[in-house]
């Protein structure tokens, strides 16, 4: 199974280097990033001028993607716009009736779905698989709406007979992450890859000798630097940030890949455990 590049999205490879650019140029690539519609209309000394930069720093940034010179950016950004509106457009505005914002935000988790399985790291996640299959213990670590991803993958696992759990309080973080060895695995999901507590508690499970993996948004960031893989997800939000809608669902699929990948490492006694945690469950549900 080949592994997708990226690179094969203008839009998202700007958001992507955006991060690590030099002022004039990361400017550049937030604005075409955050108003790529617009952005094929426009001349490079328009470009240049809305941003704060000169024309020579347009040009750099269009070679810095592998292309020959900003009107193949433009040819580029039109294209992806025709087939991949989705990704690029669809917030959420005060406006809108319950039926449009509905429509919004589900084309927001499918655009988000779709990203990221384009920039999914098959290799990377063939390694998470192998790793999490035979691992004595696998810890996921994760706070507010990641918390809910790493229970729910936690929960999952736990079905299949992984002895996992998940871990919201940084005290309890810290003290699983320090409690860690070889034959371990440590998961931290944070979608910015910036959440202090995640990326420390992902930083001394790798030291106690874990096997850690990271799940976050593209680009480079705290956690990726403390992750022996990382497992990417893409997803726009920028009205709705704060409720991680699109980041949540596309972390949930990031790992419910992981959890496929390891049922099918163990078929036969993931199935009886499934079965046997499935009878324990009847007398349960009405």
């Amino acid at each position: 199974m080949g592994v997708p590049s990226p690179v094969g999205s203008c839009w998202l490879r700007l958001r992507e280097l955006a991060p690590s650019l030099a002022e004039a140029e990361g400017r550049v690539a937030r604005y075409v990033v955050r108003e790529a519609a617009k952005v094929p209309a426009m001349s490079i000394t328009e470009l240049a001028e809305r941003c704060g930069a000169s024309e020579a720093t347009v040009v750099r940034l269009c070679k810095r993607l592998g292309l020959r010179g900003y009107q193949e950016l433009r040819i580029r950004l039109s294209a992806e716009l025709a087939t991949e509106q989705p990704q690029i457009g669809g917030e959420v505005r005060r406006r809108d009736g319950l039926e449009e914002a509905c429509r919004k935000l589900f084309g927001a988790i499918v655009a988000a779905l779709q990203e990221t399985l384009r920039v999914l790291d098959r290799s990377a996640l063939g390694q998470a698989v192998e790793r999490v299959a035979v691992a004595r213990r696998v810890d996921l670590y994760g706070v507010g709406a990641s918390g809910v991803v790493a229970a729910d993958a936690a929960l999952k696992l736990l079905r299949i007979g992984v002895q996992a759990q998940a871990f919201t309080d940084p005290h309890l973080q810290a003290t699983s992450a320090a409690l860690l060895g070889r034959r371990d695995v440590a998961i931290g999901v944070s979608h910015s890859g910036s959440t202090k507590d995640t990326v420390e508690a992902l930083r001394v499970a790798r030291g106690s000798g874990a096997f850690t993996v990271a799940v976050t948004q593209v680009g480079p960031s705290p956690i990726t630097r403390v992750a022996d893989v990382v497992l990417h997800t893409v997803a726009r939000e920028p009205l709705l940030r704060e409720a991680a809608i699109g980041s949540r669902v596309a972390a949930m699929a990031v790992l419910d890949g992981l959890f496929a990948g390891v049922l099918l490492r163990r078929y036969g006694s993931a199935v009886r455990a499934l079965d046997r945690t499935r009878e324990a469950l009847v007398g349960r549900k009405y």
